[in-house]
């Protein structure tokens, strides 16, 4: 389970409560996972894709609102996870075995997830809420 108040907050509000709406999708899939629910982590799973989808745009389009400079950096690692996330989907569509996908499930998303909000989704929060504290002054 990820633990939503051990990981970073950023300093834009949108972004903190989007990823506690991706933490609590993530962790009914965990949950989900360990009961052996292969449809209920198949639903799961397309629930945080369609989740990420929604909050990457959301977020790539006020880092171009806001010319944040590392854009197209932070975009390929969302497109990464993208890609990532529908090869789980596949796997697990294709042959309904949960081990195949316990590593992901276990330790890639939650090892990405955290990683990302402690590196690239601070540094650009930080950037942009700069730049608006630039523009109110």
């Amino acid at each position: 389970m990820i633990d939503f108040h051990q990981l970073p907050k950023v300093e834009l509000d949108f972004m903190n409560t989007e990823h506690q709406e991706a933490v609590d999708i993530y962790n009914k899939i965990e949950r989900d996972y360990l009961l052996h629910d292969v449809d209920s982590v198949i639903n799961g799973i397309l629930d945080i894709q369609e989740h990420c989808i929604s909050h990457f745009a959301h977020e790539e389009q006020v880092m171009k609102n806001n010319c944040y400079p590392p854009l197209q950096v932070h975009k390929e690692a969302h497109d990464r996870v993208l890609m990532e996330i529908d090869m789980v989907v596949k796997q697990l569509k294709n042959h309904r075995d949960l081990s195949k996908i316990a590593h992901y499930i276990e330790r890639g998303f939650p090892n990405w997830f955290s990683q990302h909000l402690n590196t690239m989704d601070k540094m650009a929060a930080e950037f942009i809420s700069g730049q608006k504290l630039r523009k109110v002054g």
